[in-house]
Order: C-alpha cells, then sequence, then structure tokens
C-alpha cells in the first residue's frame, strides 16, 4: 500500500533518494534577464531546464517577472514614471524562503515529523552603495552583512524534530548558494 504524507508518496521518494545516490542527478538551471531601456528596470524569463541530458521546454513553464524597484526609490534617484515592481533581493530572499519551505517540507515526512503548517520569514538590510558604485564589489558582505530567517512550525513538534528542522535549513540549494561559497563566472560578449 503506497503510503502518502502531504501529498508525497514517500515510496517513491525513497527510490529517488537511493538513485541519485547512486546515480547523481544533474538538472540544469537557466534564467534569462532582458533590459526594458529604462534604467534599472528588466524582464527575467525562466523556462526550459535540463534533466541529465534531456532538454524539457513546455510552454507551461515559462514564466516572464518584471524586475525594478519600489516607487519611493525610483522617485528618489530619477526615474521616469516610477513604478512598483519586484526588487532583485527581494525574490533572492523569497527563492531562500521557497527552497527552505521545499527543504523542510520534503524531508520532515522522513523523520517522522507531522507538519501541520509552516511559514519561513527572510529578510536582510541592504545597502545598495555597491549597486551605484559608490563603494567596490568587494564592499558587498558589509552592504549585507546578514540574512535572517526565521522558521515557524506548525504541530506537535518536539524539541528533537525541532533540532531536525534546523539542520534541514542546510539542505536547500537556495541557501546553499548564499550560505556557502560558489564559483561564479561571467562572460560578456557583443551581440
Amino acid at each position: 500500500m503506497t503510503q502518502y504524507v502531504t501529498g508525497m508518496d514517500l515510496d517513491k521518494l525513497e527510490a529517488f533518494r537511493s538513485a541519485i545516490k547512486e546515480s547523481p542527478v544533474v538538472l540544469g538551471l537557466e534564467a534569462r534577464g532582458i533590459w526594458e531601456g529604462h534604467s534599472g528596470r528588466s524582464t527575467i524569463h525562466i523556462g526550459p531546464y535540463e534533466i541529465g541530458d534531456e532538454r524539457i521546454d513546455r510552454e507551461t513553464r515559462h514564466y516572464t517577472i518584471p524586475y525594478g524597484a519600489w516607487r519611493e526609490v525610483e522617485e528618489t534617484i530619477g526615474f521616469e514614471g516610477p513604478t512598483d515592481r519586484a526588487e532583485p533581493v527581494e525574490m533572492a530572499l523569497g527563492a531562500i524562503a521557497a527552497c527552505l519551505c521545499n527543504s523542510i517540507a520534503l524531508n520532515a515526512p522522513r523523520h517522522g515529523i507531522n507538519l501541520e503548517g509552516l511559514e519561513i520569514n527572510v529578510r536582510t538590510d541592504i545597502d545598495p552603495s555597491v549597486l551605484f558604485e559608490v563603494k567596490g564589489p568587494e564592499s558587498h558582505t558589509s552592504c549585507m552583512p546578514k540574512i535572517v530567517s526565521e522558521v515557524k512550525v506548525k504541530g506537535d513538534i518536539t524539541d528533537d524534530q525541532l533540532e531536525t528542522i534546523k539542520r534541514l535549513i542546510h539542505y536547500s540549494p537556495v541557501h546553499g548558494m548564499i550560505e556557502y561559497a560558489n564559483k561564479v563566472e561571467s562572460e560578456v560578449t557583443r551581440t
């Protein structure tokens, strides 16, 4: 009999975990940004991805997200036609929160943790001096010295289970992208 917990087949989850332990899977992810011709505004497209050597490109996976800043900030720095848009650092914080939810919710059932609810708040303070070339790139860590994640768990959770959830945070890929050093390469070409 299949055991489902919070909408997930635990047998299939364990089979997947065993399969990637024996034969790791690589997911190829990408995002494409297009400058809109207005300082500080861009549109990001997310769509195709790869599982191993297979490229998946479905229309239902195409997402378009307009990025920019908040009306008050755009007015302060002199934008014509200020508007409210998703700000890139906020979206990165949102990605951390979403990935932490996934990391905890995917793994908690395997540890016998029955989640009744889960809320993640991620915040930071940011000094935009590097973005505006007032400070150099080496100042990134002083301009955003700390990112704080607050995990609120609802349910009959023991202290040991709370410690397990605290440990599961570190298995989030997005959290790991920010917490641990990653090699980042950039290439600039003409089109």
